[in-house]
């Protein structure tokens, strides 16, 4: 008997004893790459993504550095502790630590062996974050740590998953800094409201990177004493992400709960459009892949994941679908602030929705935009995808190699993908997120009158023409002695749309009371786009310049869908306009050709004016065409200014 408490006695002892070692082990990672031998098309591109996954990190590897406070550690940036510092450096550490643990590496491509890319790059990088991080006991070289900022619990989850795949060959002190980093960071959001807001600046993108960040400690700390408080706090943040107004009422049951007892606050309108920047902005409506990229997460350690990564995410989608371009691109009906040529940035929100969402048009939109990539990818022999001149935010190259390694293990955990594809052609109104969009089998015809008053016809295409400025359609008007151009406003407006035609008649106000222009927009089932404007002064007023009738053109060097230069005919006349050359054509012209598949044809002479960008401006390069061009003058007031029609149609190449 007393053989037998002692025996107990003991193994109770050995098991509390033993708890400190379970605690230690992170949830197993369950993988296998079944596409790495299969012929078919999901796994040629699955196979292509991983290629081109190696040379974006042979492009990085290069940029690598050794820390001036500390040779031992490595990084990409100099060494500071904002957003632009931190975050290129954990996105390129989750790439490396991806290609060290997954897929065929080609030592031959990376320019490493798979052991020397742990232990001369990946493994210094780490002791680098996470010995800079709050948590940690050094401070960046700008002399504060990281950590506790708006995106921080950002960066660490992708410090979080680099350190999961690869955890069992990571040094003990290594392992335990990645997690005190993940925790801090997700403990900031515990027992937390999620924000939310619709106009101007939508939480969606925050909330759903915030949710990311409790999937990770998760996974690197199942036994930790907050797990269950992770587990409901990832399901309400990734939840919170993509609210609608119409939901607060909702009695569809998610994870178990109305929709409506789970009802935060709204970040997405009614019609599926959400404001980032002050514009309805196609970019945001993508970050839904933040949160469902979580999906992997779930797969790889054999969980049900939940419903609530998906929600809303479909009918957000569709909007995307319709402002989709045959590049890979987007259309923007309200301008766009960021880079232009983001083609490469939607491939894994595509896949997402191929695989995850089993959406049937996601497979064609994503090999569209993988199909760009590898031609941006090819002009360089660095392996790099974007070029310099094609980008400004600073976890450009950092962010791709991250979501290509996230769409490749994607492609290899999903059930199959439906592929049955259907071109959106026709009218789209969406009237919360005040834009108007027709797509015809030539050209695609946008109309806003939200924050910003756009109005454009660009081809529907390989090469787009067309530049999103803010102004197209409207163009501007200065002051004399005036340095910028008048505010516009609407005083009076009247939509009416078909299924496969809109017209628009608007009144616009240049300045306060100012200049009147008179404005008529049509498009045509044909692809045809029909542009008027009659002015009038209100009051007497003396014009520096009027260039109304804004065209905006792209005309990039190195663009791939590009030539560096454009072919500009004003009735037979051709000039032609190099890229950043400066030039500038004038002429009274009737008909107005680009590349002579562009071509405006007025109703009568209008006074034109082309003019060449000298350099980019948000990475891309915008010539401007303006059909309507005065200078100095004065008006009195009731005098009609000017007045000009123009029909525009895209012919094929």
């Amino acid at each position: 008997m007393k053989q037998t408490v002692l025996f107990l006695i003991l193994s109770i002892i050995l098991f509390f004893l033993d708890l400190p070692a379970q605690a230690e082990k992170p949830l197993p990672l369950h993988f296998s790459a079944p596409l790495e031998n299969e012929s078919g098309e999901r796994g040629d591109i699955s196979n292509r993504v991983y290629k081109s996954i190696q040379h974006q990190a042979r492009f990085l590897l290069s940029k690598l550095h050794a820390w001036s406070d500390d040779e031992s550690l490595l990084l990409l940036t100099d060494s500071k502790s904002g957003e632009h510092w931190i975050r290129p450096n954990t996105g390129t550490l989750a790439g490396f630590s991806f290609l060290y643990r997954f897929g065929s590496y080609d030592t031959s491509i990376v320019g490493l062996k798979r052991d020397e890319l742990l232990n001369d790059k990946i493994i210094p990088m780490m002791r680098y974050l996470v010995d800079t991080h709050i948590t940690g006991s050094r401070k960046t070289s700008d002399g504060k740590p990281w950590g506790d900022a708006w995106q921080s619990a950002h960066w660490a989850h992708m410090l979080g998953r680099a350190g999961w795949w690869i955890w069992s060959d990571l040094p003990t002190d290594l392992q335990e800094g990645i997690r005190r980093v993940v925790k801090h960071e997700a403990q900031r959001f515990v027992d937390k409201t999620p924000p939310s807001q619709l106009q101007k600046d939508t939480k969606a993108e925050e909330n759903a990177w915030n949710a990311q960040i409790f999937s990770v400690a998760i996974l690197l700390m199942p036994n930790d004493s907050q797990r269950k408080k992770w587990e409901r706090e990832f399901q309400k943040w990734a939840f919170s992400s993509f609210l609608r107004p119409a939901d607060e009422n909702s009695q569809v049951m998610i994870d178990g709960r109305p929709v409506s007892e789970q009802f935060y606050g709204a970040n997405v309108y009614n019609d599926f459009t959400l404001e980032n920047h002050g514009i309805v902005h196609p970019d945001y409506m993508t970050t839904f892949s933040l949160s469902m990229s979580c999906y992997i997460d779930y797969l790889m350690t054999q969980r049900q994941a939940p419903e609530a990564l998906r929600f809303n995410a479909g009918g957000i989608y569709e909007n995307l679908k319709w402002f989709s371009l045959p590049d890979g691109g987007f259309v923007y009906p309200s301008g766009q602030d960021w880079r232009l040529f983001r083609n490469s940035d939607w491939f894994f929100p595509h896949i997402l929705m191929a695989v995850f969402d089993q959406d049937p048009d996601a497979w064609t939109l994503a090999k569209r935009s993988f199909m760009t990539q590898e031609k941006m990818q090819a002009r360089s022999t660095s392996g790099q995808i974007y070029l310099d001149e094609e980008f400004f935010f600073a976890s450009t190259q950092s962010d791709r190699i991250y979501s290509l390694s996230l769409a490749w293990l994607t492609l290899q955990l999903g059930p199959s993908i439906q592929d049955e594809y259907k071109e959106r052609l026709g009218v789209r109104r969406l009237d919360t997120g005040n834009i108007l969009l027709n797509r015809t089998s030539s050209a695609i015809h946008t109309f806003s009158w939200g924050a910003k008053i756009m109005a454009q016809a660009m081809a529907n295409n390989l090469d787009r023409i067309v530049s999103p400025n803010q102004r197209n359609g409207i163009g501007l008007i200065r002051l004399k002695n005036q340095s910028t151009p008048l505010d516009v406003s609407i005083h009076s407006l009247n939509i009416e749309n078909t299924e496969k035609e809109f017209d628009v008649q608007m009144q616009l106000n240049h300045g306060e009371n100012q200049i009147r222009a008179d404005l008529h927009y049509h498009s045509y089932s044909d692809g045809r786009w029909m542009m008027r404007e009659a002015l009038v002064a209100l009051n007497d007023v003396e014009i520096e310049e009027i260039k109304t009738g804004l065209i905006g053109i792209l005309n990039n060097p190195n663009w791939i869908y590009e030539r560096g230069r454009r072919e500009i005919w004003m009735d037979g006349e051709k000039s032609v306009i190099r890229a950043h050359s400066g030039q500038s054509l004038q002429a009274r012209a009737k008909t107005i050709q680009i590349d002579r598949s562009f071509v405006i044809q007025g109703k009568s002479l209008m006074k034109a004016v082309y003019q060449s960008a000298i350099k980019p401006v948000r990475a891309r390069t915008t010539d401007f065409l303006f059909l309507n061009s005065i200078e100095n003058k004065r008006y009195r007031k009731g005098e009609k200014i000017s007045e000009f029609e123009a029909i525009i149609s895209i012919e094929p190449r």
